[in-house]
Formats: structure tokens, sequence, C-alpha cells
């Protein structure tokens, strides 16, 4: 299978087509790293391997990209 654009994640997404633990808006709390122990929400989808990796942003407006092993929901 060739690699999706990042349009075709983000439409297949969006559509709940993937097979993924997090949709757009979903309250999570980050595990590991600088950010860990911070809540935020996922807004964007951005690569599904080797684990998908999802945009966080946080309250105050900073955002990270965190894999999807290293986020837990809030």
């Amino acid at each position: 299978m060739a690699k999706m654009t990042q349009y075709e994640i983000e439409t297949l997404w969006v559509d709940s087509v993937l097979d993924v633990a997090y949709q757009f808006d979903d309250p999570v709390l980050v595990k590991s790293g600088k950010r860990a122990g911070t809540a935020g929400r996922v807004i964007a989808l951005f690569a599904l391997e080797p684990d998908p990796h999802y945009m966080v942003e946080f309250p105050d407006g900073s955002s990270v990209v965190a894999l999807e092993p290293d986020l837990e929901p809030a």
C-alpha cells in the first residue's frame, strides 16, 4: 500500500475510518516527555506509523506532537 498523504490521513480520520484511539477534540493526558501529566485535547493526526502521531493542544495555546502510546484519555 502506498504511503498516504496528510490530506488522506486527515480525511479518513475525520470520517472515523481509521483504527486509532483518539478523534478530534478528544481530551487526553500526556504520559511522557516534558509535558508529562499535562491535559490537552487532540487537534490533528499527522501520521499512522510506527504509531499514530497526534497534535495535542494545551489550554495555554501551546501544542506538542505525541505518539498514541504516550497519551491516555483525560
